[in-house]
C-alpha cells in the first residue's frame, strides 16, 4: 500500500541553510537538494510476530509524529535505552547500516530534520525513496506511508508541500526486513531545481 503525501500543498519548506547544533559552520543542502544532516534514533527492533510494514503504522516511540529531538535526548524502548544524536550521510542517501558499522535486520529507525524559513514557500517538491518502508510526517502531520519491501530508489515518489514561515520538521521513519537499511529524500522547486539559501538545524531551536 502507498500513500502519496496527503498534505500535498500544505505546510511548509523554504530557504535552507543547515545549522548543527553548537556549531559555527553552516550546513546545506547538498547540490542536488539532497539532505545529509539529521537527528538518528535506531536501531529499534521490532516484535518478531509483527511484520515491518505493520510496524511502520504503528508508534515504535510515543507521540511519533510530535516528536522534536536534539542529540543527546534519550528513550526508552522495551527495556532498552537509546540516544538520538546528529549523523551526517557520506553520500545523497542515508544508511542506517553504514552509520551503526553493523547489519540490522527486522528493525525501525528515524531521522529528524528542522527546516528554517524566513518566509512561506510554497510549491516545494519533496522526493524520497526508502529501503524497506518508509513513513514521513511534516509538521506533526502524517503525510506519506509506503508500506511494501524494496530497494532503495532514488525520487521513487514526489509530492508538494509548503514551508511555513519559521522552523520546519521532518521525521523519516524507516523500517527494514533484511540487509540494506536507507533512505533519501531531497527537495526542489516547482520546476524541479534544487533548493538553495535555505537553512536546516539539528536542534528545534
Amino acid at each position: 500500500m502507498k500513500k502519496l503525501f496527503s498534505a500535498i500543498g500544505s505546510a511548509a519548506l523554504c530557504a535552507l541553510s543547515l545549522l548543527k547544533a553548537g556549531a559555527a559552520d553552516a550546513l546545506s543542502l547538498d547540490p542536488q537538494g539532497y539532505i545529509r544532516d539529521w537527528v538518528m534514533l535506531a536501531p529499534i527492533a521490532l516484535p518478531d510476530r509483527e511484520t515491518c510494514a505493520e510496524a511502520l503504522l504503528k508508534e515504535q516511540i510515543k507521540n511519533e509524529s510530535a516528536v522534536r529531538p536534539k542529540t543527546g535526548d534519550k528513550v526508552k524502548i522495551g527495556g532498552k535505552e537509546l540516544s538520538w544524536r546528529n549523523v551526517t550521510a557520506s553520500t545523497n542517501y542515508f544508511d542506517f547500516n553504514e552509520t551503526l558499522k553493523s547489519v540490522n535486520d527486522h528493525v525501525a529507525g528515524y531521522i529528524v530534520s528542522y527546516i528554517e524559513c524566513d518566509q512561506d514557500v510554497p510549491d516545494v517538491t519533496v522526493a524520497v525513496g526508502s529501503n524497506d518502508q518508509g513513513r514521513i510526517y511534516f509538521n506533526g502531520v502524517d503525510i506519506y506511508a509506503f508500506t511494501e519491501a524494496r530497494p532503495l530508489m532514488l525520487d521513487a515518489d514526489k509530492g508538494r508541500i509548503t514551508l511555513k514561515k519559521g522552523v520546519n520538521v521532518i521525521v523519516f521513519k524507516i523500517t527494514n526486513e533484511q540487509n540494506s537499511w536507507q533512505g533519501a529524500m531531497r527537495l526542489m522547486d516547482k520546476a524541479g531545481t534544487p533548493l538553495k539559501n535555505v537553512k536546516i538545524r539539528l536542534s528545534p531551536g
